[in-house]
C-alpha cells in the first residue's frame, strides 16, 4: 500500500539550479523542462545510452475514471526529460461491470523481451478493481518509450497480486516479484523469453511483506519489503540468500526502526556496476506517498551501504553519482562535507 511523509531537512531542487545534477531526497523533483515528475511507484529500466523511468501519473487534472503511466529518460539518473505518457487507459468494462468503478494501475516495470520477440518492451502493472480483482495487466510497445497496449490481465500462477516488482538477474534473465496476500508472502517468478509469460516460480519468501525488490551484488541476492500498515510507513526490511531460489536468511531492519524508512516505502533496488575497483552501487528506490494529495507524492532515492552481506539505506542527504563507474558522493547537508 501507500506511505505519507515523515518530517527530515528537505531542500528544494529545481532545474535550473545549482544542485541539479543531485538527487534531493524528498524534495520537489522536476524534468528538464521544469515541471514536477509523476513517475511514483515505478521503476527504472536501462537500455542503450539512457535510463527509462516508469511511473504512475497523478497528476490532480487527470480524470478519475482514467489511468495513465508517465516515462521519463536520463543519461546520469539524476536529470530526467519528460518523454510523455508511456500509456494510457480508461475504465476496463469488465471491471466496471463485476466491481464498479472504483480501479487502479499502479506500479508499472517495464522489461526488455529477447531479441526476436514479437514486441521487444513489454510493461507489467498491478491492476485491480476495489483490491479484489488482484491481477498483473501486460502491455506492449515497439518503442520503449511507448506507447503501450493492454493486451491481457491475469494472476500470476493462480495467485492473488498486488504489489509488483521486477528483477533484471546479471544474465539477463527476467522475473517478476509478487505480493500474494492469502499466502503471507510474495513470489519471485522466471517470466517467459518474450516476457509475456509468468512460467515458473523461482521462490516463495513466506514474510507478509509488499513493495517487493531485489537485487544481486557482491554474490548475494538481497530482497526487501515493507509490513502491511496501510498509509502509515514502516521500517522496511531485508534478507539474503545465495540462490535467487533460496533458502532466504530472517529479515532485518533497513534503516533504524524509530525511522520507518524516512517515510518510504521500497518500489525497486537499482544496480548501478562498478568499474575501476568499485563495488556496485545500489540505489534505493522508494516512494513518499501523500495519500491526500498523491500528485505531490515525492521520491525518496538513496545509495545503499552494502557491506560483509549487510545492507543498510543511511539518513536522506543530497548525493550525486557517475554512472559509468558507479562512484556515489553524499553531500552532507549538516557537516558540509562530501564524500
Amino acid at each position: 500500500m501507500r506511505r505519507h511523509l515523515v518530517g527530515f531537512a528537505l531542500l528544494s531542487l529545481t532545474a535550473t539550479s545549482a544542485v541539479a545534477q543531485r538527487v534531493v531526497p524528498g524534495a520537489v523533483w522536476r524534468d528538464t523542462s521544469g515541471k514536477v515528475i509523476q513517475a511514483h511507484g515505478g521503476g527504472v529500466t536501462p537500455e542503450g545510452a539512457y535510463w527509462y523511468w516508469f511511473g504512475e501519473d497523478r497528476s490532480q487534472d487527470l480524470p478519475k475514471e482514467r489511468r495513465a503511466v508517465h516515462v521519463y529518460r536520463s543519461r546520469d539518473l539524476m536529470t530526467w526529460e519528460d518523454r510523455g505518457r508511456a500509456l494510457e487507459m480508461g475504465e476496463p468494462a469488465e471491471y466496471v461491470a463485476q466491481y464498479g468503478t472504483d480501479w487502479q494501475l499502479e506500479r508499472p516495470k517495464v522489461f526488455v523481451a529477447a531479441p526476436g520477440s514479437k514486441h521487444r518492451y513489454v510493461m507489467y502493472v498491478h491492476l485491480d478493481a476495489a483490491y479484489k480483482a488482484a491481477e498483473v495487466g501486460v502491455a506492449v510497445a515497439d518503442r520503449m518509450e511507448g506507447p503501450y497496449t493492454l493486451v491481457k490481465h491475469f494472476r500470476p500462477l493462480g495467485e492473488e497480486s498486488r504489489d509488483i516488482g521486477q528483477f533484471v538477474d546479471d544474465d539477463g534473465t527476467n522475473y517478476l516479484i509478487f505480493e500474494a496476500r492469502p499466502t503471507k508472502g510474495f513470489f519471485i517468478a522466471k517470466l517467459s523469453a518474450d516476457a509475456l509469460e509468468v512460467v515458473e516460480k523461482t521462490a516463495f519468501v513466506p514474510a507478509p511483506l509488499e513493495g517487493g525488490a531485489v537485487v544481486r551484488t557482491g554474490g548475494l541476492y538481497f530482497c526487501i519489503g515493507s509490513h502491511m500498515t496501510g498509509w502509515k510507513p514502516n521500517p522496511d526490511v531485508y534478507a539474503t540468500a545465495k540462490s535467487l531460489a533460496g533458502p532466504w536468511s530472517t529479515f532485518q531492519n533497513l534503516a533504524p526502526p524509530e525511522m520507518n524508512t524516512y517515510g518510504g516505502q521500497s518500489a525497486e533496488l537499482l544496480k548501478v556496476a562498478g568499474r575501476d575497483g568499485r563495488p556496485d552501487a545500489v540505489i534505493f528506490i522508494g516512494d513518499i506517498w501523500k495519500p491526500q494529495a498523491l500528485w505531490d507524492s515525492r521520491y525518496l532515492w538513496m545509495p545503499l551501504q552494502v557491506r560483509n552481506g549487510a545492507m543498510m539505506l543511511p539518513k536522506p542527504e543530497p548525493w550525486s553519482i557517475d554512472v559509468n563507474t558507479g562512484a556515489v558522493k553524499i553531500f552532507h547537508t549538516a557537516e558540509g562535507v562530501t564524500e
